[in-house]
C-alpha cells in the first residue's frame, strides 16, 4: 500500500533529509526524492511553510530572485531596447526584442503594460537622454548612413554596391538551427518557439494542458506521476528559451513545478526542467 504522508510524517521527513544532507534548507528536487510535492503543498500550502514548520530555512532561491529583479531598473531595460534599435535601425517588435535583447521582454511589459506602452515609455526615457545617440536618426537630422552591404557583381565577384545605389536598411530576420522536426525548419531562438515545440510534443512528454495564460506560471495542466497505476498530479509550468531565465525574471520557485526550455544551463536549478532540445531526439521527427 503506497504510504499516506500526513503533516507529522511530512514533517519528520524533511527534518531527517536535512540533517543526513547537513543542510538548513532543501530544494524541490530533494524533497521529492522522498515525499511528492503535491502532498507538501496539500498539507502547507507551499514547500516553503513545509520547511519553516520543520524547522529549517525557505530556499535562498526566492531571496535571489527578488534581488535580482531589483537589479533590473529602468535604465537598464531601456538601455536594452535601445541596443537592439541600433542593430535593426528601428524601434523594435515584441518578438525582435525577444530574440535579440539582453533581457526577455516580460520585466518590460510587467512594469510598463503592453508593448506599445513600453515604446511609449521608452521614447519618453530617450527624450531624457542627452547623451544617447540616437539609432535611427543622427545629431545633425541627416538620414542614417547605410551599412556597406557585400552584393553579387554582374561579373561573378563579391563587392560593395556600385556608386550612386545605397542599399536600404531592412530588419535582419534570425533563425536556430535547422533541425526540419514535424515541420518546423529551424530550432526556437526565444520563449515563444518554445512554447510551439512544446504544444507539438506535451501529450508525448506526458502531460495533459488546461490552460495556458500571460501571468505566471505559464501554463496549467497534469503530469503522469505514476504510469503504472495512472496516476497524474497537479504541473505548474513555466516557458523560458533558456532555463536560467526563470531566475533573471524573479519567479517564485515555489510556485512551479517544471520549466520548459529549449537549452537548460542552469545547473542547480530548484525545479525540475525540462530541456526540449534533447528531448525531442527521442520522439520521431516526422
Amino acid at each position: 500500500m503506497k504510504r499516506r504522508h500526513t503533516e507529522e510524517t511530512i514533517i519528520q521527513t524533511l527534518k531527517s533529509l536535512a540533517k543526513s544532507l547537513g543542510k538548513d534548507t532543501l530544494t524541490k528536487a530533494e524533497i521529492q526524492t522522498l515525499v511528492p510535492t503535491s502532498s507538501v503543498e496539500s498539507h502547507f500550502g507551499s514547500v516553503g511553510a513545509a520547511l519553516e514548520a520543520a524547522g529549517l530555512r525557505r530556499g535562498s532561491s526566492t531571496e535571489h530572485l527578488n534581488k535580482i529583479r531589483r537589479e533590473l531598473t529602468d535604465d537598464e531595460l531601456f538601455t536594452s531596447v535601445s541596443e537592439v534599435e541600433r542593430q535593426l535601425r528601428h524601434e523594435p517588435t515584441r518578438n525582435e526584442y525577444s530574440a535579440n535583447g539582453r533581457f526577455s521582454y516580460k520585466p518590460l511589459t510587467r512594469r510598463f503594460g503592453g508593448w506599445p506602452d513600453v515604446l511609449a515609455h521608452y521614447r519618453r526615457w530617450k527624450s531624457q537622454q542627452p547623451n544617447l545617440e540616437s539609432p535611427t536618426v543622427p545629431q545633425d537630422g541627416s538620414a542614417p548612413p547605410a551599412p556597406q552591404e557585400v552584393v553579387k557583381r554582374s561579373d561573378g565577384h563579391d563587392g560593395v554596391p556600385p556608386a550612386g545605389r545605397t542599399p536600404r536598411a531592412v530588419p535582419v530576420q534570425l533563425f536556430g538551427e535547422p533541425i526540419d522536426f514535424r515541420g518546423l525548419r529551424h530550432a526556437p531562438i526565444n520563449e515563444q518557439g518554445v512554447v510551439y515545440v512544446f504544444g507539438m510534443v506535451s501529450r508525448e512528454l506526458g502531460f495533459y494542458i488546461e490552460a495556458v495564460q500571460q501571468g505566471f506560471p505559464d501554463c496549467e495542466g497534469k503530469y503522469l506521476y505514476d504510469r503504472k497505476k495512472s496516476h497524474w498530479a497537479k504541473a505548474r509550468i513555466e516557458f523560458e528559451f533558456k532555463s536560467s531565465n526563470f531566475r533573471l525574471h524573479g519567479h517564485d520557485a515555489n510556485q512551479c513545478d517544471f520549466i520548459v526550455c529549449w537549452e537548460n544551463d542552469w545547473a542547480d536549478c530548484p525545479i525540475e526542467v525540462i530541456e526540449l532540445r534533447k528531448e525531442i531526439l527521442k520522439l520521431s521527427p516526422r
